[in-house]
């Protein structure tokens, strides 16, 4: 799928279509830029004290208060035994819980794939494959357990001690029923006790955790930053506050043993790697690869574009190229496909930590591959010392950072409208997607565009003349087209016969060959009665660059025919 999608990036790329992404108004944009700050804010605050982000953005942000009451108690410092000994199991059963995860994965796509009540041969035989997985998984759950039982943590709190023994027998038999369904080949049963192993494992995890000591990590991380800002004079600029927070909250974590999530690095990156051969046909018709590499193309390729956008709003360095940007990432894409890896994207996290570390130049977004390449290959044991509630921490101050309520206020007091469309795609991005957000967003802007120029206001006023002629003002403001023509005729019907018509286009923004051909239509008629129309056809032509000298003459004719010249046509 990410090698189709690569190849279709490239294509748009080089067919010059990354341009139409920046004909976005600056409302969804900035809507969009605050949307990803409430989805980021919302789930790596649940991250910050060591628990797992909800199923989408809505439920993160209703679960916000029970993640601050998880976070908010003061932490109790254990021995320092204790500590360590818990951070072992910490790392210990979060690994045993990807594992079980990726299984449970694994087996879930078959048997949703599955119609009949019996499993074809080839099902059986995938389905038979994640059996030494589950096996081996089952053993090291044992010996995980075993660990606990001899270490300090069992007499460390009677209570939580209690708890945590029952979820450890209470995964021991999740392991050990997923392995036997999975021998047995029952499907019904399979689906049900691969999901009942990963919650019990994660159920251990969470009697594990120390809520309350990932909290004030991710609080210190934050604290660093934002005062930072402040200290920092100088040469010191030059140090990154999210490096320093980073930095600073890694020598707490680990002086003082806390018992907190650490960040996991695999001990070998090749076993990542999982090249594409035909054998994928097997579980997956073309047709449906081909359907969601088009999808995975079109939702990468808008946001990296529409990323892109709003970050050249935040800096004065060298702007997008929309289209070499496109195609580059359809050729990374590639890459990533052939060799089993995640699409890449631009994202806008990423991005704005560059421009906020004072990144200028494109070498700055190489430096970062590169800078992660290095760690994750010779600095493994670096990263392992870094709490995930530091990460998180950063990332939950970037995304406040990214929910503009100033701009949001500024459209509200120039135009409600934009500020309207800002609004719903932020909360379109929460509740559904980023692309769906954005779609929502561009084409309330087209609305909102096609209201404004079909929006035109009409007043006329007469009063007395000399000679028993009366006068006739016609105000017009907004957009004069051919949509609005009833308004105009009406308006014109209103003029007494034999009035002087004067056409004030003062207040008017844009005017079209229909409502022109109207008035000069309408000046004939007006003419047979012996009236006249008075049209500043010089005027009209500077504020709108419109070729009208091919109307002017007719306008003027049909006044002379009438018996008076118009005002200013002479």
């Amino acid at each position: 799928v990410v090698l189709i999608a690569g190849v279709l990036q490239l294509l748009a790329g080089l067919f010059r279509m990354g341009q139409w992404f920046r004909a976005v108004s600056p409302a969804v944009v900035h809507g969009m830029l605050s949307g990803i700050g409430v989805l980021i804010f919302s789930s790596q605050l649940h991250v910050m004290v060591d628990d797992r982000p909800r199923d989408n953005g809505i439920q993160n942000i209703v679960s916000i208060p029970d993640t601050l009451i998880k976070g908010f108690p003061l932490p109790t410092l254990e021995e320092s035994s204790t500590r360590r000994a818990r951070i072992e199991l910490l790392q210990q059963f979060g690994m045993l819980h990807e594992r079980q995860d990726e299984i449970e994965r694994g087996v879930e796509r078959i048997v949703t794939r599955h119609r009949s009540e019996a499993l074809h041969e080839w099902e059986q035989d995938h389905l038979a494959d994640f059996l030494p997985a589950q096996r081996a998984l089952l053993e090291d759950v044992r010996v995980a357990i075993g660990k606990y039982e001899a270490s300090s943590v069992v007499q460390a709190n009677g209570e939580r001690a209690r708890r945590l023994g029952e979820a450890t027998a209470k995964a021991q038999r999740a392991m050990h029923v997923a392995a036997e369904d999975l021998a047995e080949g029952r499907l019904d049963a399979v689906k049900r006790s691969q999901a009942d192993a990963l919650a019990a494992v994660a159920d251990v995890l969470a009697n594990l955790k120390n809520h309350d000591w990932a909290a004030k990590i991710g609080l210190l991380s934050i604290a660093v930053i934002v005062l930072w800002r402040f200290v920092a004079r100088g040469s010191l600029r030059l140090v990154p506050a999210p490096l320093l927070a980073v930095s600073t909250a890694t020598v707490v974590a680990w002086g003082f043993a806390l018992p907190v999530l650490y960040v996991e690095v695999p001990d070998d990156l090749t076993h990542g790697l999982t090249f594409p051969s035909w054998s994928v046909l097997e579980d997956v018709s073309a047709r449906e690869l081909l359907t969601a590499g088009i999808i995975m193309a079109v939702i990468a390729s808008a946001e990296t574009l529409l990323c892109a956008t709003a970050i050249d709003r935040m800096h004065g360095g060298p702007r997008t190229r929309y289209d070499k940007e496109l195609a580059a990432q359809g050729f990374g894409n590639m890459l990533c496909g052939l060799a089993g890896a995640l699409p890449m994207t631009g994202v806008i996290v990423r991005s704005a930590a560059n421009v906020q570390a004072g990144g200028k130049t494109r070498l700055s977004a190489i430096l970062h591959g590169a800078w992660l390449l290095l760690f994750v290959l010779v600095m493994t044991p670096l990263l392992r010392m870094i709490p995930v509630a530091a990460l998180a921490g950063i990332l939950v101050y970037t995304g406040f950072k990214l929910i503009d309520f100033k701009e949001f206020f500024a459209l509200w007091r120039q135009n409600r409208a934009e500020a309207a469309i800002f609004l719903i795609t932020l909360v379109v991005i929460v509740v559904a997607d980023l692309l769906i957000g954005v779609l929502t967003g561009v084409v309330l802007s087209a609305v909102k565009l096609l209201v404004t120029f079909s929006h035109l206001e009409v007043e006329l006023s007469n009063s007395p003349g000399g000679h028993g002629r009366s006068k006739s003002r016609l105000s017009m403001s907004g957009a004069a087209t051919f949509l609005r023509l009833p308004v105009l005729a009406a308006r014109l019907e209103e003029v007494p016969p034999g009035a002087k018509l004067h056409v004030d286009f003062e207040r008017l923004n844009y005017i079209d060959h229909a409502c022109l051909e109207l008035l000069v239509s309408w000046a004939k008629q007006h003419a047979a009665s012996g009236g006249s129309l008075s049209i500043d056809w010089e005027s009209l032509h500077a504020r709108f660059k419109a070729d009208n000298h091919a109307s002017r003459p007719k306008a003027a004719t049909a006044a002379d025919r009438g018996g008076r010249r118009s005002d200013s046509a002479a």
